[in-house]
């Protein structure tokens, strides 16, 4: 199924991520790209899985979107932040008294925000792999989320759902405790059967499905710092904080940064490990998940670009470049958008 304004101007990028598809081995693709609070463009291949009566993908499919979650995370910290349960530079011994004090250190919210703790959380312990604000590391969703209860006593969930699914009527959006027809199967490269990630509905956890169009509503509302058909549904100031660059000071340049854990751009960095493509304006923004799922938002064309996929493990098993496809889908995106 493809819907388009614009037909021809997005057919590269549609034949893209059609060859993705194929590439990683997902039975099913999405592809939504909003501009001027108007989607543009949206096209849906493949089905739920691969095996005989698979549902086709279509609007309301749910595809577990993965690491793209740890940006609800995000915003639902940026809010505790501006009503004032939170501070960005509290130290993270000020909440997780179950930890080694000494170990954590003078590391604070701000270093788990932007990824550079320095810190393992394993095995109910806690250890120091660098110094903090000197290196760049995996996300801890599960640690903010942590935080956020101590200080607000409410779950990620709760927040996002109250402050932003429920108001905006967002009803393919959900944290998944149970199965259902909308649910988009994982493809597991390392198994011979299509998975679902069924957990809490915490928000913490790795359980999170969304539609495409939902995705890209989640861009937009970014994009347009709260505002939805003229009405300020969350503060301005708190998109302030989450697309913003967050990194503390003592970050190497060369590094990657971060707003509330969504990869800003910043100019060309160094480092081979950069998610971000090079014809992406600075100020741009952008989140990935392990089902290859993202969310890249480009404030200079007023524009968010949504694809999802459903494939797992994909660069262990096939050898996929995901840095590569990345780069490439938001190179093909800014191509897309001149030609509009």
């Amino acid at each position: 199924m493809k819907l388009s304004l614009h037909k021809d101007v997005f057919n590269e990028i549609t034949t893209y991520t059609e060859n993705v598809r194929k590439d990683m081995h997902a039975s099913g693709s999405a592809l939504v790209i909003i501009k001027d609070n108007k989607i543009v463009h949206e096209s849906y291949s493949g089905y739920h899985h691969f095996e005989e009566g698979a549902k086709k993908i279509n609007q309301e499919s749910w595809f577990n979107v993965y690491s793209v979650r740890v940006t609800y995370v995000g915003l639902a910290i940026a809010l505790a932040i501006y009503e004032g349960f939170l501070d960005l530079d509290s130290k993270l011994s000020d909440y997780l008294n179950e930890y080694n004090e000494d170990i954590l250190g003078e590391t604070t919210i701000r270093h788990l925000v932007t990824r550079c703790t320095g810190l393992k959380f394993e095995n109910g312990g806690v250890y120091r792999s660098f110094d903090e604000g000197t290196g760049i590391e995996g996300k801890r969703p599960e640690i903010l989320a942590k935080i956020l209860y101590k200080a607000t006593g409410k779950t990620v969930n709760e927040i996002i759902t109250n402050r932003v699914f429920a108001p905006l009527n967002w009803t393919n959006s959900r944290w998944v405790t149970e199965g259902n027809n909308n649910l988009v199967c994982d493809i597991d490269t390392s198994k011979n059967y299509p998975t679902l990630r069924i957990g809490s509905n915490i928000g913490d956890e790795r359980n999170l499905y969304v539609s495409a169009r939902d995705l890209a509503f989640w861009g937009n509302l970014h994009l347009q710092k709260g505002k939805v058909e003229g009405k300020q549904i969350i503060p301005q100031e708190v998109f302030n904080l989450t697309t913003s660059i967050q990194s503390p000071n003592t970050l190497p340049e060369h590094l990657p940064k971060f707003g509330f854990l969504w990869w800003v751009k910043d100019g060309e960095v160094s480092v081979d490990y950069n998610e971000l493509g090079s014809e992406l304006p600075d100020g741009s923004y952008q989140i990935l998940g392990a089902s290859e799922c993202s969310c890249t938002v480009i404030p200079e064309y007023n524009a968010v670009a949504v694809r999802m996929f459903n494939s797992l493990h994909a660069h262990d098993n096939l050898g996929f470049d995901y840095i590569k496809d990345i780069q490439m889908f938001g190179n093909q995106v800014i191509s897309s958008l001149k030609n509009l």
